[in-house]
């Protein structure tokens, strides 16, 4: 999804209902309270943030769980010129657990137990 700093949804590949509607919080769009309006907004309240949207129904996609991902697009001079949405669709809804076995919260922790070094910054 692309979208204007207007809020108003100019690139969509599958055009479905919410293709060229606004999705401003304080816009007239019939989706403006749906998870991608929050993508929206979230992208334009911190633009230089990528920011996820949880799972919940997404009306133009027949009210089936949508997640999203969006971040605000910038011209060579930095100026904000509009924010770029993906949809996740319902299969997406799995947790690392599900497709890895061996990477449970408990495994992730011993395999790091002792690190300081973060984004390398400390020293070993």
């Amino acid at each position: 999804f692309f979208f204007d700093t207007q809020g108003d949804l100019i690139y969509s590949v599958y055009k479905e209902s919410d293709y060229a509607t606004n999705f401003k919080a304080t816009g007239n769009g019939p989706w403006k309270d749906s998870g991608l309006g929050d993508a929206f907004e979230a992208a334009m309240a911190s633009p230089d943030q990528v920011h996820y949207i949880d799972w919940k129904p997404y009306g133009p996609s027949g009210g089936a769980p949508a997640a999203f991902f969006a971040t605000a697009i910038k011209d060579k001079d930095g100026v904000l010129v509009g924010v770029y949405s993906i949809q996740l669709p319902p299969e997406f809804e799995r947790s690392i657990e599900e497709l890895q076995p061996e990477c449970d919260l408990q495994a992730i922790a011993e395999a790091f137990e002792g690190a300081v070094n973060v984004a390398g910054l400390g020293r070993p």
